[in-house]
Order: structure tokens, then C-alpha cells, then sequence
């Protein structure tokens, strides 16, 4: 792609990648959405696209829409308001007016900021006033916005350095995007981690009328042989179809998956090719880069752009690959809730718990199949941060200033090089398609041996940690009957994504990670024969590619860890060889 020209960028393919998620979700019953018999009291009863109306639950009928009420266009919605619309972040649509001072916008509403607009919205007390996706903002005046727009309390957005030895680590200081870095490789180094952190950084670009993070990444990589490594501009593996009809990024010598706000690491090798290659020694360059300095590069982008953020940067580098290595894990005990006592779950009792002991040999074993050695340590939280963070964190909101982000602050409180894991009592998400979700990384590859950063570590649900009997567990891990075995099993896909790796296949059956060792599930082969034509459409949901359709022949990697799914029964929590390697490879990994 070439940004002179004014090419448009499309963030979801990015620099031979997509947009990944650092997600891992439980199979459960699909719920049937509501419909106008369902009864509701309050707005937050009924789906964003629906109103509440006498009642029930009701779908847009041509009835001109209040202040805040659902629309699809401006013909929704009643005298003087308009409609901003779900592509333009309003969950269901949202109705509204632009204004200037709260008096123009009448008796309970008000003027409220909303990204870079002005706009009318209904005041509030409590969530249940405010419809499914929005909700009552205090930061904002007590008003209904959507929950992205919400900012929180407080946010905290650390810069961090690096616990590793020096010889390991070299620090370039603060640098502005488009600053060119040179570094240097020694002979026989592993792999490269080049880490940016926000000095000054806004947090979103709109891009094509969606808000979207912005995302730290090198616009450019240079090997010292002047060749690239990487270049976040070129439309890499998002041109290059794979013969099963996805996406197959295996061959680009390095992938970025997106998502890396205020905080983020780009580890090489990451990929096949770049395995295969390794890390040559000499002068290597990169270019100090963000979604909003590509802004002012592309077409495309409302608002948001900008050349002047600034960063912290580093860059870590690790040895050759030893066959085995250890991995320092810190539990944080966030959840509030009892041992197999009957006691608190603390720090003091738990390693000798005995479902906590079966769910960290499960873990282990998880890990020591690839030659990883992984010791756990345990440590509380505050009373205060266990109300704040046990039960609140949203999977659908995963920005440096969210909950999630700023949870991940807390690891701040033992510095070190380790895999941080947050036990909470479960996840909040309106959007995983009846399923549950019970993990989330904060970034691909995380920060590691930077402690304290709105992306140092993930975040594990612990609700079916003291499920069950022991007596039901078995000798090999058991997803269906054991609840610490499935634990341990969240525990460790999410350390496989901190450590590099991306799911083995995403939902869609349409993107894959980018090693050729792992066995892939294309939504064109394996999706039922009655979802397959809708297989990549754009005017129909695509296919959900469950593990259970992954598991013999062309369809495979259902019993994968990186799969996207748990699903009892096929989740076993295999490795590959390649992905052993990007693991070990990891700084995190010593």
C-alpha cells in the first residue's frame, strides 16, 4: 500500500494481520433474543435495538423516538432529534441533538460531551434507566451514553522498566511517532521484543465513522540486510487467501494482530517464516508509530489524527532457544469467595488448597508439554479492589482506561518478570453469542517484565474453580467434569496469548494464526453444510465454527489451547512444536 497515494487502510487487515482477540469463551445453551411479548419496566429490559413500550419489548415500528430511544435513521427519531447510528458507535442506534448548553436540550437531559461531538442525552440515576449497551455515566453528569463513551473515574496509564538485566534491555528513552530507532542484535539472539508505551497518546481515532483504539505499532521494521521485517501499511496476509478460504498470515515474516493501546510489545519471530529464518545479528531500525500518526498517512480516518504522541521505548532481546525454560506466575486473588473449607480464598491458603493444587498441576502440565516450567506464586488485593474489579469486568470494554486495564495496574505491587493471572468470580459480555467468556489477555504479546501496565497480564474467571468433586477429575484433565481443570485450562490459553500466540482459528472459521504446525478449521469446509454459503458474507452473521466441528481430518485444532472455543469434551490443550517456540521464545520465558 502506498500511504503518499492516500490509500485507505483498513485496521482489520493491518500489516498482514487481522484484528485478534485475546478472548477464550465457554460453549453454553444459545439464549433466544427478546421479542415484542417480552415484558419489560425499565429501558435497560429490552435489546438496544428495541424500546420499551407499554410494557413489552418492541421493534421500530415508524413511532417518531424520544431523546435516547432506539433508531436506525433520522426518520426514527422525533422532532428536532436525529439519529447516530450503530456504525457510528450508538449501540442500536441512539437519537439525539447536537446542542451547546443543557437549557436547548430540555427538562431531564443534558448537554453532554461524547468523543468530539456535543450532543443532547437523557439524564439518569441508575443503569436500568439507560438502554442495553449504554449506561448511566457519574464522569459525565449522570446522563446515558454507550458504555465505551464512559469515561472512568480515574485512569491511570503507567510507564514501566524493564526487570530484565541490562545487557537484555536497551532504553531509547521518549520518542515521538515517525522517529526512526536504530538498534543493535548480538549474534545468536532469540528473539526481538520492541516495546512502546505512551508518554502522550490519545486513546481512540475514528476511523470510517467507528472508534477504534489507537493502537501502538511500528509503522516499519528493517533487518540489517536493509530488507523489511515489517510494515504495518502493507496489506500483507489480508491479501493472500489461503487455499481453505481464510486468511493464512504463516508465511509473513513477522504478524501483528492489533489491539495494542497505550502499552504494547511486538515480539519476532511470531510467525513460521520467521521461525524457520530466526534473528539475524547487526543493525536492525523501526519506526515509532500509533493508529492516529497513520491517520494523518491514509485516507479514511474523521477524527483522531495526529504526528505529535509521544512513547517510551525499549527493546528486549533474548537469547537463542533453549529446549526448556521457567515461567514466574503470579495469582491475584480478586475474587471474593471461599475455599473448599468454607474459609475466604487467600493468598495464606491456597496453595494448599486441594482443588487449587489440581488446578495448578493441571496448568502446569499444560506448559510442560512444551518444556515450560511454571512456578505460581500467590497474592491478595485490597478489599476495595476486590469490589471494584471481582465482578465488573466487562469483556466487551477492554481500552487502557477500562476496568480490565486498570486492574492490570495492580500487578504494579511485586515487580518482576512474570505471567500475572487476576482470579475473578466471573466476566461480564452482552456480546458472545450465548456463550460464556471466561478469559481475556490484555495484549498480544503482553509487556513482559514490565509490571504495572494497563496490559500486564489477563484476566482468568475462577467460577468453576471449587465446582464439583475431586473425586470426578481423573488422572488426565477433564474440561467436562472437572471444575479446576477448567481453570487451569483458561489460565493457560491465556498465558499462550501474553507469551505470543493467537487462536489456532477464530469463530469465523476465517482467520488463522500465522504457524503452519497447527491444524486449521476453515468455516468453508467445516461449517455445516447449511451455514456454508453463509461463509465471509457481509449482509448475513457468518458462521460460529465450534470446536466440536474441528476435530479429524482438513478440520482441525478443536482440541488445540489456542483454539478460540472451550467446549467440553474436544478441549484437551494441545500445543504444536512451532508454538512451544514462540512461547519459550518469549522474554517472560527465562
Amino acid at each position: 500500500m502506498d500511504p503518499a497515494a492516500g490509500a485507505p487502510i483498513d485496521w482489520t487487515r493491518t500489516g498482514g494481520s487481522v484484528t485478534r482477540l485475546a478472548t477464550l469463551v465457554l460453549a453454553g445453551a444459545l439464549m433466544a433474543a427478546c421479542s415484542s411479548t417480552t415484558s419489560c419496566r425499565v429501558p435497560h429490559d429490552c435489546p438496544s435495538a428495541q424500546r420499551c413500550v407499554n410494557g413489552g419489548c418492541a421493534d421500530l415500528d415508524g413511532t417518531p423516538g424520544a431523546l435516547g430511544e432506539a433508531c436506525r435513521t433520522n426518520t426514527d427519531c422525533g422532532s428536532g432529534l436525529t439519529c447516530s447510528t450503530t456504525s457510528q458507535g450508538y449501540p442500536g442506534g441512539f437519537c439525539s441533538a447536537a446542542c451547546t448548553t443543557s437549557p436547548a436540550c430540555g427538562a431531564s437531559a443534558a448537554c453532554t460531551p461524547v468523543g468530539s461531538q456535543q450532543l443532547c442525552t437523557p439524564s439518569c440515576t441508575t443503569d436500568s434507566a439507560c438502554r442495553q449497551g449504554y449506561g448511566c455515566c457519574a464522569t459525565l453528569g449522570d446522563v446515558c451514553v454507550p458504555t465505551a463513551a464512559c469515561p472512568p473515574p480515574a485512569c491511570i496509564r503507567p510507564v514501566i522498566t524493564s526487570t530484565l538485566p541490562t545487557t537484555q534491555v536497551t532504553q531509547f528513552g521518549t520518542k515521538k511517532v515517525g522517529d526512526e530507532v536504530s538498534f543493535t542484535v548480538p549474534a545468536n539472539t532469540g528473539s526481538i521484543t520492541i516495546v512502546q508505551q505512551a508518554q502522550i497518546a490519545g486513546l481512540t481515532v475514528v476511523y470510517k465513522n467507528s472508534v477504534i483504539d489507537n493502537s501502538a505499532v511500528p509503522l516499519t521494521i528493517t533487518k540489517p540486510d536493509g530488507t523489511l521485517a515489517y510494515d504495518d501499511l502493507d496489506g500483507g496476509a489480508g491479501a493472500v487467501a489461503s487455499p481453505d478460504g481464510g486468511i493464512d498470515p504463516s508465511g509473513e515474516y513477522a504478524y501483528y494482530g492489533g489491539g495494542t493501546p497505550t502499552t504494547a510489545a511486538f515480539t519476532i519471530p511470531n510467525t513460521s517464516a520467521s521461525l524457520d529464518a530466526g534473528v539475524p545479528g547487526g543493525t536492525w531500525k523501526f519506526v515509532v508509530n500509533d493508529y492516529a500518526n497513520e491517520c494523518t498517512l491514509v485516507s479514511g480516518c474523521n477524527d483522531g489524527g495526529t504526528s505529535l504522541d509521544m512513547y517510551e521505548v525499549s527493546v528486549i532481546t533474548r537469547p537463542v532457544l533453549a529446549p526448556t525454560g521457567n515461567l514466574e506466575v503470579a495469582f491475584y486473588i480478586v475474587a471474593d469467595m471461599t475455599n473448599s473449607t468454607g474459609a475466604p480464598l487467600m493468598a495464606s491458603n491456597a496453595a494448599a488448597d486441594p482443588y487449587v493444587q489440581r488446578m495448578m498441576n493441571t496448568f502446569k502440565g499444560f506448559l510442560s508439554a512444551v518444556g515450560i516450567t511454571a512456578n505460581a506464586t500467590f497474592y491478595d488485593v485490597t478489599a476495595a479492589d476486590r469490589a471494584r474489579f471481582g465482578t465488573n469486568i466487562n469483556a466487551d470494554v477492554t481500552g487502557p482506561c477500562s476496568e480490565l486495564g486498570q486492574m492490570f495496574t495492580l500487578s504494579s505491587a511485586h515487580p518482576g518478570n512474570t505471567m500475572n493471572l487476576f482470579l475473578v468470580q466471573s466476566l461480564r459480555s452482552a456480546s458472545s453469542g450465548g456463550n460464556t467468556v471466561v478469559g481475556i489477555d490484555g495484549t498480544i504479546p503482553g509487556p513482559s517484565s514490565m509490571n504495572g501496565t494497563v496490559s500486564s497480564g489477563a484476566v482468568v474467571s475462577a467460577a468453576d474453580l471449587f465446582a464439583g468433586s475431586l473425586s470426578s477429575c481423573g488422572v488426565n484433565p477433564n474440561m467436562a467434569g472437572c471444575g479446576p481443570d477448567r481453570v487451569a485450562y483458561i489460565g493457560a490459553h491465556e498465558t499462550g496469548h501474553f507469551l505470543g500466540l493467537f487462536h489456532t482459528t477464530e469463530e469465523d472459521g476465517a482467520n488463522f494464526d500465522p504457524l503452519a504446525d497447527t491444524m486449521k478449521c476453515a468455516c468453508t469446509t467445516c461449517a455445516s453444510p447449511t451455514q456454508r454459503p453463509n461463509c465471509g458474507s457481509t449482509s448475513v452473521s457468518s458462521p460460529s465454527i465450534s470446536a466440536d466441528r474441528c476435530v479429524s481430518g482438513s478440520c482441525g485444532g478443536g482440541d488445540n489451547l489456542m483454539f478460540w472455543l472451550l467446549q467440553a469434551g474436544v478441549s484437551l490443550g494441545n500445543l504444536s512444536p512451532e508454538q512451544g517456540q514462540v512461547m519459550r521464545l518469549n522474554p517472560l520465558v527465562q
